[in-house]
């Protein structure tokens, strides 16, 4: 990473240059052969309205179909697109879908599909193997049966398994999925199972993007990571890892904004990779970025003074969650409750984070249906039952354990916070940092024991947190990185899927929940809240519904 703002500054006018010339690079390249032009040709001019933002760690994905995390997530909403999307408030609204009909028993879902909607005809300077050409009906089919593939093994496929023929088609009985079918070219019909009240919701998460059978082909379920193809407002240009992404304007993009001109605005986006938040800070102080990511903690208090900041609620926990397949973890509840005793939540929320959190003591977030305040145990700070609960667990004297969290000063802090908190009750954790993608392959593969972890909604319901994060059938990459494993909260959560009475499905939510805090597979932290820092000449930014990380570029301007 930059060590001064004036070199930082130089790669940044390097990168908008090489992005006017339209062939992307590898920076190295770039230079040598930058070195070979003769001197009196003029350099190309560079565009003057791309959006510099920087973030804190390296994507482990770009392709949609593997993602499963909100760094992917933030460049995937910029090239990719789905049927359907929230709008401000979380409400489902069109997408690529203008609209659709639910019949009367809500299992055939029919969407309109908009005309016009073109995959994008180049990337890297090149073109694509689609060539650009229209979206229709038969690529929706296409992609549902590639996603739910058996072959695919998404980790995100199962958020569809309500869907009609997934289980054959999943268990290698059939060669396509029955429920999804074309009527005609701008129309396509989805059948499920049973009434699901959140499928529409379901449908807008961002691995159910519409994708190019050509270009998949071309490049294999491998590298298409690295050269994504999608219909967004943006697409793909460079990667260099641990550095920068970069994104140019899709030319051929279908929206026009309410006078008819075309979106998005901006020429390009470019993502830095800065892990150091004070540098982070400092440089967009200087001028040298239009979007920070994360305004650390200290500089907080000041950054709620500037024009350009946002901040509210977020649908989202924090937790360090506990392996429930590994020793001291396993078979041990007295244990897990001991450690969630033992912390002052609000006191680390108030002391390290500046009071921009609320503490949690379950799985839920407020807001979200199930949630209830009084649904015990609450998990206060009570140290004394914490020590009680040692001894009970057969720790009388203590006991040593690793934290592993994903490189971040701002989790460092938390950690180190919780570290000494911990020291209290004769808990001595030791603390080991890895890079986020290094975290991921861990948790999913159930190898670390004690680990930083945190989960912002998908689609806005419990089904999202307790049956994806601790249904039995989901241990591993699927999200239920414990191995958390209850046969009545599975039965629980299974039954909350198919019951269409809200209020029946508000109280199985509660029991379910009230298992998982009982259980307490997770040490309990806060619940988010989402803010966004920019330039004042950053117009037109709205905080999206489930956070900063799903913000979209389309309308997005710099008036500088």
């Amino acid at each position: 990473m930059f060590k001064k703002s004036l070199v930082l500054l130089v790669v940044l006018l390097l990168v908008v240059t090489t992005l006017a010339g339209c062939g992307q690079k590898p920076a190295q390249q770039s230079g040598s052969e930058q070195q070979q032009q003769p001197s009196q040709q003029p350099a190309a001019e560079a565009p003057k309205n791309i959006l510099r933002m920087a973030i804190m760690s390296n994507p482990p994905k770009l392709d949609p179909v593997f993602a499963t995390d909100t760094s992917s997530s933030r460049i995937i909403y910029q090239i990719f697109e789905t049927l359907v999307d929230y709008d401000k408030d979380g409400n489902v609204q069109p997408l690529l879908a203008e609209s659709w009909d639910i019949s009367p028993d809500k299992k055939t879902y029919t969407f309109h599909l908009r005309k016009g909607v073109h995959f994008h005809k180049t990337i890297e300077g090149k073109p694509t193997a689609n060539g650009g050409r229209e979206v229709k009906a038969d690529d929706w089919v296409w992609t549902f049966n590639y996603i739910l593939s058996p072959e695919t093994k998404s980790p995100r496929a199962y958020f569809l398994d309500m869907i009609k023929g997934y289980k054959d088609y999943q268990d290698g009985k059939t060669d396509h999925i029955a429920g999804i079918s074309k009527v005609d070219d701008y129309t396509l019909k989805i059948e499920i199972d049973y009434p699901f009240a959140p499928f529409l919701s379901i449908l807008a998460y961002n691995t159910f993007n519409v994708l190019p059978k050509e270009d998949v082909e071309k490049y294999g379920k491998e590298q298409f990571n690295f050269h994504p193809v999608g219909t967004g407002p943006f697409k793909f240009e460079q990667w260099v890892q641990d550095d920068k992404i970069v994104l140019s304007k899709n030319e051929d993009y279908w929206k026009k904004d309410k006078d008819g001109n075309q979106l998005p605005y901006l020429d390009g986006l470019e993502f830095r990779i800065v892990t150091d938040l004070a540098m982070e800070w400092t440089e967009f102080g200087l001028g040298n970025f239009d979007q920070i990511e994360e305004v650390d903690d200290p500089y907080y208090a000041e950054a709620k003074t500037k024009e350009g900041f946002q901040e509210r609620a977020m649908l989202g926990t924090y937790y360090y969650g506990f392996n429930l397949t590994k020793a001291p973890f396993k078979g041990n509840k007295a244990l897990r409750q001991a450690f969630n005793y033992a912390i002052d939540r609000k006191g680390l929320i108030d002391m390290v984070r500046n009071g921009r959190a609320l503490p949690a003591t379950g799985v839920l977030p407020p807001g979200m249906m199930g949630y209830d305040e009084s649904i015990q145990p609450q998990y206060t700070f009570d140290p004394e039952k914490a020590k009680a609960l040692m001894k009970e667990a057969g720790y009388p004297n203590g006991l040593k354990v690793e934290l592993v969290y994903n490189t971040s000063e701002g989790h460092k802090r938390i950690a180190e916070a919780l570290q000494s908190q911990f020291k209290n009750v004769g808990i001595d954790v030791s603390l080991k940092n890895i890079d986020w993608g290094a975290l991921l392959d861990a948790t999913d593969k159930l190898e670390i024991p004690f680990f930083r972890m945190g989960w912002v909604a998908d689609y806005p319901d419990p089904d999202n947190f307790l049956y994806v994060l601790l249904h039995s059938s989901n241990i591993g990459p699927k999200g239920n990185y414990s191995g958390f494993n209850n046969k009545e909260f599975d039965d629980l959560t299974a039954q909350a899927r198919v019951e269409t009475d809200p209020a029946k499905r508000t109280e199985l939510y509660k029991k379910a929940e009230s298992i998982a805090r009982e259980e307490a597979p997770w040490l309990f932290i806060y619940h988010y809240t989402t803010h966004s820092m920019v330039q004042p000449y950053v117009k037109n930014v709205e905080l999206p519904f489930f956070g900063e990380f799903s913000m979209k570029y389309t309308e997005v301007k710099l008036e500088k």
